[in-house]
């Protein structure tokens, strides 16, 4: 087996934000046949699960994959994560600006959206403006109405 210098590296950024914070969320992308989640969370590109360093079981990060026994409504189910399906690390409080993103591991679909949801913020934070025109036969000047579009 050869070791991948970038999960690598992921995993030394994973475990030093960990250590720093004690408690994070990791984004996970789970629709890969390799990553071991429970069945119903199974497909999920932006799973998301915490890390805390005070839950009892032991958390392992290694070089290749977090591996843990997580619970889920209750119930433990062993866990493993492939490190290249782990594509975000940010703090529960916060938001992904507050964390770490390995923007080579988002998934497709993630990108997509978030492309989306930053044309759709322009477009509402610079409202068209359209000239209203005068009634016929008044020499009244212009009127400049703003209109917001509303995109769903």
């Amino acid at each position: 087996m050869s070791i991948n210098f970038a999960d690598a590296a992921k995993a030394r950024q994973l475990r030093e934000f960990f250590a720093k914070h004690g408690r994070v969320y990791i984004v996970v992308d789970a629709t890969g046949d390799d990553v071991k989640v429970p069945p119903h969370l199974r497909g999920d590109p932006a799973l998301r699960l915490v890390l805390n360093q005070r839950m009892p079981q032991p958390i392992y990060i290694r070089d290749d994959a977090l591996q843990s026994d997580f619970s889920f409504n209750g119930q433990p189910y062993p866990c493993l994560i492939p490190m290249h399906a782990i594509w975000g690390v940010y703090l529960p409080e916060g938001n992904l600006e507050q964390g770490i993103v390995w923007e080579q591991d988002v998934p497709e679909i993630i990108r997509a959206m978030a492309q989306q949801a930053l044309e759709n913020q322009e477009q509402t934070q610079q409202p068209e403006r359209t000239e209203t025109p005068a009634p016929a036969g008044t020499d009244a000047p212009t009127k400049k109405v703003r209109h917001l579009r509303v995109v769903k």
